[in-house]
């Protein structure tokens, strides 16, 4: 029975390694002299053109798990296209259910790798950051048979 709990440990912690290396495709920046992190990625990883899709940005105060909800009117949101200069502002929105997490939709139309500038309040703090974005893929590699 001891080595049947050992095992489960084991793969407990196997699948909480797996969970985490799914956020890494999340970018982070610390703002307000380190007191908040502002962490974004997309909704739906990995990333493909012509699908619905849509930003995931987390904000919350360094060293703690719990996100800030209530921001949503403070913040500000640009895509920037791999060509580095076409970009489009889009209106935030809390993601429901998950209070502290804030979205936009989109449906990304060329493959590369897209940054997001996310800039506003947070309480006190003003901020504006500009982070790279997870690679986009076309979507037809997905396709079988090819066509």
């Amino acid at each position: 029975m001891k080595h049947f709990f050992q095992g489960a440990r084991i793969i407990a912690a196997m699948l909480l390694g797996a969970s985490a290396s799914a956020a890494l495709a999340h970018e982070v920046e610390e703002v307000g002299d380190g007191r908040y992190l502002v962490i974004v990625g997309f909704v739906n990883e990995p990333i493909f053109t012509g699908e619905r899709n849509g930003l995931d940005l987390i904000i919350r105060p360094a060293g703690e798990r719990e996100a800030i909800a209530g921001l949503e009117d403070g913040l500000n949101a640009e895509l920037i296209a791999p060509d580095g200069e076409t970009r489009k502002a889009f209106s935030i929105r809390p993601q429901y259910p998950h209070p502290g997490r804030y979205t936009f939709d989109v449906v990304l139309t060329e493959p590369g790798r897209y940054q997001v500038r996310v800039w506003g309040q947070i309480h006190d703090v003003n901020f504006d950051v500009t982070l790279p974005l997870d690679e986009v893929r076309l979507i037809s590699t997905l396709r079988f048979p090819s066509d």
